[in-house]
């Protein structure tokens, strides 16, 4: 059971080694940049910033080049990754290079704090020319084609990237919680798990589960979405459809999500609701029919929690994903739930147990089975199940335990 909880980097995750300078650059510059921009040249801890950054490259194995593409941070031109906070970063120092005209930093040796000092002003400025400052060399990639080569990018990474992109989106959106919805901002989030589940379908169901970092309410927002996009292209419906739910999901966990825990389902479409109608006209004659149908399914939570029965399927899944979420960061423990974990206590709910099909799709995903599930075995009988791997599942009859020979099916549920 310890092995089945234990979650493992994989190759499309930052380590120790692979850009760790390129990663130490970012940071500091990033710091040193906030700090001139507040506190100007010549406060003592814009010396002491400045400082760090030189004690950094005196530490790292010189020389290195730096090359910021498009969104991407390469080290002597090897991809670099980094974790939603420092791609944030990167982003930032891309952009204030960009704004004197530098895409390539390369240095040879250590450059003087007062020579830092004047590129972090240039930086916070966002105006200026490229410096020239002994031991680094400030360049623009001329003419910078990618090719055909160049536009072709390993799969994980690039869903990767599309991920991270959509936390962003929805850390924007948190930030102005209570105020009217932006649609515009919502279709990019759904757009980019779609584009990430296209590029690569694991690497979209492990990202957000597996990055390090806390899990904050815009990230639990966006993996509730990719669940319940992913769940809906499982069992097939259409791309119009799997947007609906998925702006769906994502409103109604933006509003209710919680630092620890979250409020209850109806409680949370209700206020999501609120937010959506608010926007629900675009200027137009007639009103966006992608805007409607969103509204129309969240309604149905807000307004029928006692009609759960007569619910439409997909505000059902939304509400599984959405308590998936609420229970990852219990208010009543400090840490937080795993994939096994958050599929066990799901299993028992009533609501889950009425309408198991899309605990199975979610179990299919995720890759695990969570123990606690009623399942049934290939020659018809029914249990509990109590762990094992998908294809020999160990379930407890009633009279003994039985090892499967492939994944069970929950009762009442159509392969």
């Amino acid at each position: 059971m310890s092995d089945s909880l234990t979650i493992r980097r994989t190759s499309w995750m930052p380590d120790d080694a692979q850009g760790r300078t390129a990663r130490m650059m970012v940071e500091r510059l990033f710091v040193l940049m906030r700090t001139l921009a507040v506190h100007g040249p010549s406060h003592p801890v814009s010396v002491q910033i400045a400082q760090a950054v030189a004690d950094g490259i005196a530490a790292a194995e010189l020389p290195f080049t730096l090359q910021f593409v498009r969104q991407a941070v390469f080290q002597d031109h090897a991809l670099v990754m980094f974790d939603p906070g420092g791609f944030q970063r990167s982003l930032r120092v891309a952009s204030a290079l960009a704004a004197i005209g530098v895409q390539q930093v390369a240095v040879d040796h250590v450059p003087s704090v007062d020579d830092l000092i004047a590129l972090g002003s240039e930086l916070a400025s966002g105006h200026g020319t490229a410096l020239q400052i002994p031991g680094m060399q400030l360049r623009a990639i001329l003419a910078g084609q990618t090719g055909t080569a160049g536009e072709t990018v390993e799969p994980a990474r690039f869903a990767a990237v599309m991920l991270l992109r959509s936390l962003m989106d929805a850390e924007h959106i948190e930030a102005s919680r209570g105020g009217a919805w932006p649609w515009s901002r919502g279709a990019a989030i759904l757009r980019r798990l779609e584009r990430a589940t296209d590029a690569d379908a694991p690497t979209s169901t492990r990202f957000l589960e597996a990055a390090p970092g806390e899990f904050t309410v815009p990230r639990r927002a966006v993996q509730a979405t990719a669940l319940a996009l992913a769940a809906m292209r499982l069992v097939g419906l259409d791309v119009a459809t799997r947007r609906v739910g998925g702006h769906a999901t994502l409103a109604v966990a933006l509003t209710g999500l919680r630092p620890r825990g979250g409020d209850a389902f109806p409680a949370a479409a209700t206020r999501a609701l609120d937010q959506l109608r608010s926007t629900l006209s675009t200027g137009r004659s007639k009103i966006d029919p992608h805007r409607l149908r969103t509204c129309a399914l969240v309604h149905d939570a807000a307004f029928r929690p006692e009609a759960r029965s007569r619910w439409h399927p997909v505000a059902r899944l939304m509400e599984l994903v959405y308590e998936h979420e609420v229970l990852r960061c219990p208010t009543d423990a400090s840490f937080d739930l795993g994939a096994v974990d958050l599929l066990s206590a799901l299993a028992p709910r009533s609501f889950v147990q009425d309408d198991p099909g899309w605990l199975q799709a979610l179990a299919e995903i995720v890759g695990r089975w969570a123990p606690g599930m009623k399942v049934e075995l290939e020659d018809g009988e029914a249990g509990v199940l109590l762990g094992g791997s998908s294809t020999r599942p160990m379930v407890f009859t009633g009279a003994a335990v039985k090892v499967g020979r492939a994944a069970p099916s929950l009762p009442g549920v159509e392969d």
